[in-house]
């Protein structure tokens, strides 16, 4: 509980601070650009994130789940999964950069029906070895159980340093070309912040001395499985945007990537906890301890969802407040569309570190069936409903497909491990719900004409009140130790590197 709690909290409050920044970039973007070239951006971008989220071939996971059982023991042994993971990962991104310089031409014609795309590609293709290698260095700090190293350098510094870098670029006006390089340069030098990281928390396998012991094929063997498997939960989760691309115009593809980034908020509160979770969940099973693997899966599942309600209830009440609020009117548009995705991924928030069970139990082959068949029946039902619904056809096949993902997972779960994260002390949040939901129909009835503070109210009122509800109905002890670690944790760290280091 210490370690989940001590974990979760600097993952989700710097991960929060990531995603905030995050969202201000965006900001930053859809007013400093037209419509149109923050399309061509997002298409871009998404195709880089994506890609590069694949590139690793699973060696990120393979990393923690070779790391975890020897960094204690074998410093060797732990150079070699660390070195051989970095330079897998830059090979990899080197080579599809490489295949996307050469072929931007092809893509933006032939798959996108869209030539101005071509040098956008072209420019984001120097990137794809800086974030695939920042990727995998971040994951191979999480060996160590201590997550502040991956967060400050991977979704701390990156987005941080790509705001500051857009800002100063945009003196004179900001140009599709500057956009680019700032999230390039962005991302070699959240990279070489996490590299040092790495020397930092290993600092025996660092050693020039040691010589290291590559673990080989059989980190490979473990590794392409996941791989697979979280490439194809990626794809169900980004490729929507591109298919957008593909059948909508380039403005009509920012608004949906504007929705679409809002709604994965909630998989950045599941992160947090997943981040800590991962190498725990790895060394409990190692050592047969089933019981414990199960309560901390539960106690993960719980303030994950938690987390997520009082957002999740705020894009229910305010979603054209919330699109035209924080990037402008014209993306008011994108409303019903930020709905549908909420809806998917409040589901895969209440369903916990499901995937990351299966994969640190050796089941990652039965979760990549499920996962193909899953991602066929999403982004199939997307494509079948975009010529009629438009951007919230998108959404449908993307929520359909993430829902039936994460409950089969469930399912599988408890099939192949014997575990399941819910239990009665779940109703609790149910009965909290309510008294939140009928607050919010009564701040509804409100003459509020600023909008900014029309959402700030909506936001914090269904905070609090849910908040409050949950500390009448009673919190449970092992919530009550949660939030108490959690809230000492974040008030030591205050989000500076010296503080994360605690």
């Amino acid at each position: 509980m210490k370690h989940l709690a001590a974990g979760a909290g600097i993952a989700l409050g710097g991960r929060a601070i990531g995603r905030g920044t995050r969202l201000l970039l965006d900001i930053a973007l859809t007013h400093l650009l037209s419509p149109a070239m923050y399309g061509a951006y997002s298409v871009a971008w998404t195709v880089e994130r994506v890609l590069t989220m694949i590139a690793p071939l699973g060696v990120d996971a393979g990393a923690i789940r070779f790391g975890s059982r020897i960094w204690r023991s074998d410093a060797e042994a732990l150079k070699g999964v660390i070195l051989q993971s970095l330079l897998f990962a830059f090979i990899s991104g080197s080579a599809i950069g490489l295949v996307f310089f050469l072929g931007a031409s092809w893509i933006a014609t032939v798959v996108f029906g869209k030539p101005e795309l071509i040098p956008v590609i072209r420019w984001f293709s120097f990137g794809y070895p800086l974030v695939t290698t920042l990727r995998v260095a971040a994951a191979a700090t999480r060996i160590s159980q201590r997550v502040k190293f991956a967060i400050f350098s991977e979704d701390m510094s990156q987005p941080a340093l790509d705001l500051i870098l857009v800002i100063g670029l945009s003196i004179g006006g900001l140009t599709l070309f500057k956009a680019v390089s700032a999230a390039v340069i962005s991302f070699g030098l959240a990279m070489l912040i996490s590299l040092g990281f790495l020397y930092r928390l290993f600092p025996k396998a660092a050693a020039r001395t040691v010589k290291a012991k590559y673990p080989g094929r059989e980190l490979y063997f473990f590794s392409f499985p996941a791989f697979l498997m979280g490439a194809l939960t990626m794809i169900l989760l980004w490729l929507d945007r591109l298919i957008v691309g593909h059948y909508r115009p380039l403005a009509e593809a920012g608004i949906y990537t504007a929705a679409s980034q809002l709604s994965l908020a909630f998989a950045i509160v599941l992160s947090a906890f997943t981040a800590v979770f991962a190498p725990m969940s790895a060394e409990l099973f190692h050592r047969g301890q089933i019981k414990r693997l199960e309560e901390l899966f539960r106690v993960s599942t719980k303030w994950a969802m938690y987390a997520c309600v009082p957002a999740f209830l705020t894009i229910c009440f305010a979603p054209t407040l919330i699109m035209s609020v924080l990037f402008g009117p014209k993306y008011a548009i994108g409303a019903s569309t930020l709905i549908i995705l909420g809806v998917g991924q409040m589901v895969n928030a209440g369903t916990g570190p499901v995937n990351t069970v299966l994969v640190m139990t050796g089941n990652q082959n039965r979760f990549l069936a499920i996962s193909a068949a899953t991602l066929v029946i999403g982004l199939g039902l997307a494509i079948y409903l975009i010529p009629t619904w438009g951007m919230a056809g998108a959404a449908v096949g993307t929520a359909v497909g993430v829902s039936v993902m994460f409950i089969a997972a469930i399912i599988m779960t408890k099939v192949r491990v014997g575990i399941l994260p819910y239990d009665r002390r779940y109703l609790k949040g149910v009965f909290a719900a309510i008294p939140t939901i009928a607050a919010l129909y009564l701040l509804r009835m409100l003459d509020i004409r600023s909008g900014l503070i029309q959402l700030i109210l909506i936001f914090g009122t269904a905070t609090v009140v849910f908040g409050a509800a949950l500390y009448f109905l009673g919190l449970e002890p092992e919530d009550q130790t949660f939030l108490q670690l959690v809230c000492e944790r974040l008030g030591k760290s205050n989000g500076s590197p010296e503080g994360l280091s605690k």
